[in-house]
């Protein structure tokens, strides 16, 4: 495993001052993609709009506290799940121009994430199947009859996957981030699909579900069962949820391809060779290969995580689900200062390890730092996060260069403080190869969307940024390598709550 090819589209997908301002690129709207996959010819199931949503308070699922009872996983279960991880809870129309926001955030809103789950029998109008969730129509089209979690998890080369009641499987379609942001938009797959997972992370911690986040499977397998264009979608991800069944599910004979048509994601095909080429070269041929990967990378033991922190005794007792909808990308800051709590909570929260596959638990493959602006009984300056809290790295005023980091955006200089997740990249694909380097993107994407939950758990605002990543690495020193950007801080306005499927008149039918 060498990496030298995620190691060098790397290298040519980071900005820099030159690089921004000489890139040339506009947008070709004859050529937007539509931010929806749509079955035309498949019947919508719909999916139940009285949510079987949580009462336990966000700031204990964020500190990793689960409620002590928990209510079989059923079909409105899974409909608030695919709700507040993937479903519209804004919309904004003018003119003939329509923007559907979703629960987890986006680059530029433009969604690449497209979300399908393989599920037992759930009883109520809802057979075994592989599923695909349209989220503007908030209904599934059955891709499959059948169980075919025996399938999937002999693709996952993991047991557990059988058993699970449902796996969840986030794919990504390059094309719907690449045409604004060219080659660099195939590191926003992982970042938005990891923001989707911090989602599902908090939604399930709040019912009291297991979950885990396997990025090591048979990728062609898991594209066959999915019935993929492998030229235009890959799958990145897969979450088995749920308290598992005694008894596994049953293999059954191999699925044959799936003839369902769907509608074009951009008028023109938009294969980019390059980015494929970088995707599949880190492919795993077999289960075999799936368990030395996972191994290989259990082995790394890159950073601690921060061990689960009781929450700090704030009056903040807002659920998952309110906190999600009340969540969106905040635009401008006051510039006001935010008690020392609103720092270390969340720092706490977003470097908690992962029950993932690509660690051993109490690890991560990130670092965190932060510049800190305008927290009350904190000196301005860098600081490193360490497990048992924060490490003084440079004393003094930054705002102007966390401005100048964050590609010029004011919005890393006017935080209360701004977030720089970090790897040791060269390390991580040296021993991990290519395919690590979607682990440490997607668990970049999953830190930022926890700090974004946990922000706005107490009340304030935070957004993704993207940043000149050599200029960072200087700024901290080697070898930490930007992976995300997150910025902090009290919002200099209010921002509109997001809806329920239930607060909406359900929208037609697309065709």
């Amino acid at each position: 495993m060498s990496g030298d090819l995620a190691r060098s589209y790397h290298d040519r997908t980071t900005h820099t001052w030159r690089s921004v301002r000489s890139s040339g690129h506009q947008l070709d709207w004859t050529n937007q993609p539509l931010p929806f996959k749509l079955y035309p010819d498949l019947p919508a199931l719909p999916l139940p709009v009285d949510l079987g949503e949580t009462d336990w308070p966000a700031i204990d699922a964020l500190s990793g506290e689960p409620p002590p009872n928990r209510r079989a996983f059923d079909r409105s279960r899974l409909a608030a799940l695919l709700f507040y991880t993937a479903g519209v809870t804004r919309r904004w129309g003018r003119g003939d121009r329509e923007l559907n926001f979703r629960a987890a955030s986006s680059a530029g809103a433009l969604y690449p994430i497209e979300t399908y789950v393989v599920v037992r029998d759930l009883g109520e109008g809802l057979p075994a199947g592989v599923y695909h969730f349209e989220p503007i129509e908030f209904a599934l089209r059955r891709l499959r009859e059948g169980d075919h979690r025996a399938d999937l998890a002999a693709a996952a080369a993991d047991g557990g996957v059988a058993h699970a009641p449902v796996t969840v499987v986030f794919t990504g379609i390059p094309w719907r981030s690449m045409w604004k942001y060219r080659l660099r938009g195939y590191r926003h797959l992982f970042w938005d699909a990891g923001a989707m997972l911090a989602n599902v992370l908090a939604v399930t911690t709040g019912m009291g579900e297991p979950a885990r986040v396997l990025t090591g499977f048979v990728d062609a397998r898991v594209t066959h069962l999915l019935g993929l264009d492998e030229d235009e979608e890959v799958p990145l991800a897969l979450v088995p949820v749920g308290v598992g069944d005694a008894q596994p599910a049953r293999a059954i004979p191999p699925p044959d391809d799936l003839p369902h048509r769907t509608v074009p994601v951009a008028p023109r095909r938009t294969h980019v060779p390059e980015v494929f080429a970088t995707h599949r070269v880190g492919d795993l041929p077999d289960g075999g290969a799936v368990e030395r990967w996972r191994a290989t990378m259990q082995d790394l033991r890159m950073e601690p995580a921060t061990p689960r922190r009781p929450p700090p005794l704030v009056a903040a007792y807002d659920t998952v689900e309110e906190v999600i909808l009340r969540r969106g990308a905040t635009r401008r800051y006051a510039r006001a200062r935010v008690p020392a709590p609103a720092l270390t909570w969340p720092l706490s929260v977003l470097a908690q390890d992962i029950a993932a596959d690509f660690v051993l638990p109490g690890d991560s493959l990130l670092a965190h730092h932060v510049i800190v602006h305008a927290v009350e009984h904190v000196p301005s300056g860098a600081y490193r996060w360490l497990p048992d809290g924060l490490d003084l790295e440079r004393p003094g005023s930054f705002r102007g260069e966390a401005t100048q980091l964050c590609l010029e955006q004011p919005l890393g200089g006017e935080s209360a403080y701004t977030i720089l997740h970090t790897a040791d990249l060269q390390r991580i694909l040296d021993k991990g190869g290519e395919r690590a380097y979607r682990a440490v993107q997607l668990e970049g994407g999953i830190a930022l969307g926890r700090a974004q939950l946990a922000a706005f758990t107490l009340g304030l605002g935070a957004t993704g940024l993207t940043f000149y990543d050599e200029d960072v690495t200087r700024f901290l020193g080697a070898p930490a390598e930007p992976v995300c950007v997150t910025s902090v801080g009290v919002p200099a306005y209010r921002s509109r709550r997001g809806r329920r499927p239930s607060d909406s008149p359900a929208p037609p039918l697309l065709r």
